[in-house]
């Protein structure tokens, strides 16, 4: 009897030192330029700067896929609320009518990842990540995603 009561003892008061703990709430700021550049060098990715104008940052990371290295961008909207990851996959006029449908179509099996069409006419895959919380191993499940989702579309997009 006596033992059961000592287990219900240790037990309860376990569980009274990990209640603080239960409260503490998760680091939500939005990362930075900089934050989201040492992630993916802490990562261990080779990290290139494509655009270093204060507030218009962009880098690029070299992901090997599925027979062919995937280069992907990364940068953080001007509302600093998403941190996109892009690839570009090529002029527009390369791509057929036929291909363009497929890749509307494919939108819906890759989704929240997906293809557009830029302003200077280059078809791209994007995500967006909502910029807060963001940890380095949900930054690395949005990267393996989205480089295995340029990957297996290639048939789609080349």
């Amino acid at each position: 009897m006596f033992k059961y009561k000592c287990a219900g003892f240790v037990m309860a008061l376990c569980i009274a030192c990990l209640l603080p703990l239960a409260g503490i709430a998760q680091d939500c700021a939005p990362m930075t330029t900089v934050q989201l550049r040492e992630k993916l060098v802490q990562m261990g990715f080779e990290v290139k700067n494509i655009n270093e104008k204060a507030g218009e940052e962009k880098y690029s990371v070299n992901h090997p896929g599925s027979g062919f290295n995937v280069p992907v961008g990364y940068e953080i909207s001007p509302s600093k609320n998403f941190i996109w990851l892009t690839a570009n996959l090529g002029k527009v006029e390369n791509v057929t009518p036929e291909k363009s449908l497929e890749m509307v179509k494919e939108n819906a099996k890759i989704q929240p990842c997906f293809f557009y069409i830029t302003a200077k006419g280059f078809v791209m895959m994007g995500l967006g990540v909502e910029n807060r919380g963001v940890s380095t191993a949900i930054l690395r499940r949005h990267i393996d995603k989205f480089v295995a989702d340029v990957s297996k579309t290639s048939a789609v997009w080349q």
